[in-house]
């Protein structure tokens, strides 16, 4: 699973095949209306929550076997992810309660178990002391704990970025081009002209003179 979005089409495409009705709602904190004919059932939230207005067990089983499929379909996380997590700090955000599992100087690492998305995990960046009433700031979610593990690890500055890469026939490829432009521009002027050559000298020494050798410089790092 990559987004709520994704999820809650993937539901609501189940609940309409079931026999139910869906209204989406395209604003505010509420995702959709849900009717078994005219009577409202409930409403199912941004946050995945259901919220019965009429409740039915038969119905809330076919919304509970409904929302399983779509985590299966979807490979969602539906095991703990830590263990006692319930031992653990818990934090409210704007859009729910949730666990911290780890913290560093400036970025937080929170869980929690939703109703409908299975775990839910989000990083987000700690405000400065007595900077404003809020405690945390851009927040970004994921359904996956090694992708949440590594927007902590790399939002903490405790591993980098990887940098743009160009294969060695696309370095080649771009010398061309800069020396295709230098030879056929006419009206380009020496100042241009130098600042292009230097720029083709300097990808030149990236380039291979002898045997072609592939290092993997890539390092994972795992939390504990």
């Amino acid at each position: 699973m990559k987004t709520r979005v994704e999820f809650l089409e993937d539901f609501f495409d189940r609940l309409r095949k079931a026999g139910f009705r869906v209204e989406p709602l395209p604003d505010g904190d509420l995702a959709a209306e849900v009717y078994m004919g005219n009577p409202l059932l409930c409403v199912i939230t941004r946050d995945g929550e259901i919220i019965y207005e009429t409740y039915n067990a038969d119905n809330a089983r076919t919304l509970e076997q409904a929302g399983e499929e779509t985590r299966r379909a979807l490979d969602c996380h539906v095991q703990p992810p830590f263990a006692d997590m319930e031992r653990m700090e818990p934090i409210n955000l704007t859009s729910g309660s949730y666990y911290k599992v780890f913290e560093s100087a400036a970025v937080v690492l929170l869980c929690r178990r939703t109703t409908l998305f299975g775990y839910e995990f989000v990083t987000c960046q700690k405000t400065a002391p007595k900077h404003n009433s809020r405690r945390f700031y851009r927040e970004q979610y994921f359904y996956d704990p090694a992708a949440a593990q590594g927007s902590f690890m790399e939002r903490s500055g405790l591993c980098l970025q990887s940098p743009l890469q160009f294969s060695t026939g696309e370095l080649r490829l771009l010398v061309s081009c800069c020396a295709r432009c230098v030879m056929l521009d006419n009206e380009l002027d020496a100042t241009v002209e130098n600042r292009i050559n230097t720029l083709m000298a300097k990808i030149e020494s990236y380039l291979p003179t002898e045997q072609e050798l592939s290092p993997r410089h890539c390092f994972q790092r795992e939390i504990e």
